[in-house]
């Protein structure tokens, strides 16, 4: 998705600053989309995680007309070092991608901000971001953070054949993201059945550990393609109705959290 599809007045980069500042004085809500630049298989482009977060929060500014909500540009890079085996993932050390967080968050709070919510689209970023909310909640600012699957976990359920409604990794419901949002980048014609860990017998295997633990992937022993899930059952309208539900739960996430009271 590009910047031009994307009402201005909710871009941070584009406005100016008498913009910025007449959104703080209104009581305006902050974005920060977290992705990742790594690879998604052999068929989705490096960025599919910074463009899915950046698009969900760009929508869900659209949708709250109650308050001024602005989107900052994306941390593109995230936690990434179980990729690192495959060309292009670039990734961050953990305590460098919290300080990043907490240095921008200090920079809105010096605008006159005090709601910002860090909306996470990388699944490694996940144990970090609460860490970084605590880190960045200083002083009148206050931090959210989450990641956009865990609004719609229901949505997901609902729209997988495949994966379960698991988000996986390059399988089932990010390839149909991706085919929603930037289709010239995405080439299924690289992608094979047999390249694709099936998530839902991986979820039920005599070794597999209950809900929320967490053990990061490894792609050598598990999946040597990199692809978490049935890639070729992604479609272009599951992404579509994937990226509106998430900019909906978000939009009302925005609101709720606007409505408390002071720190």
């Amino acid at each position: 998705m590009s910047e031009p599809d994307i009402r201005r007045d909710v871009l941070w980069q584009k406005l100016r600053r008498g913009e910025i500042r007449a959104a703080a004085d209104a009581g305006g809500l902050v974005l920060l989309p977290l992705g990742a630049v790594e690879q998604h298989g052999p068929h989705l482009p490096l960025d599919t995680d910074s463009v899915t977060a950046f698009t969900v929060c760009a929508r869900a500014a659209e949708r709250v007309r109650e308050f001024p909500v602005l989107v900052l540009p994306p941390i593109w890079w995230g936690l990434s070092p179980y990729w690192m085996q495959f060309p292009g993932t670039l990734t961050l050390a953990p305590e460098t991608l919290v300080a990043l967080i907490a240095d921008l968050a200090g920079s809105v709070a010096a605008h006159g901000f005090r709601r910002l919510v860090v909306v996470n689209g990388h699944g490694g970023n996940d144990g970090l971001i609460q860490a970084a909310a605590i880190k960045a909640s200083v002083g009148p600012l206050q931090v959210a953070a989450l990641s956009y699957w865990s609004l719609i976990r229901d949505v997901l359920e609902g729209i997988s054949e495949r994966d379960g409604g698991d988000i996986g990794h390059a399988g089932e419901l990010e390839t149909s993201i991706q085919l929603h949002l930037q289709p010239q980048s995405v080439s299924l014609a690289e992608v094979a059945p047999s390249d694709c860990l099936d998530l839902r017998e991986y979820a039920s295997r005599p070794t597999a550990l209950p809900p929320g633990a967490y053990v990061p992937p490894n792609p050598a022993t598990e999946s040597p393609h990199g692809v978490y899930g049935f890639a070729p059952a992604g479609t272009a309208d599951k992404g579509r109705r994937i990226v509106a539900a998430a900019a909906e739960r978000l939009a009302d996430f925005a609101r709720r959290f606007h409505a408390l009271g002071p720190r």
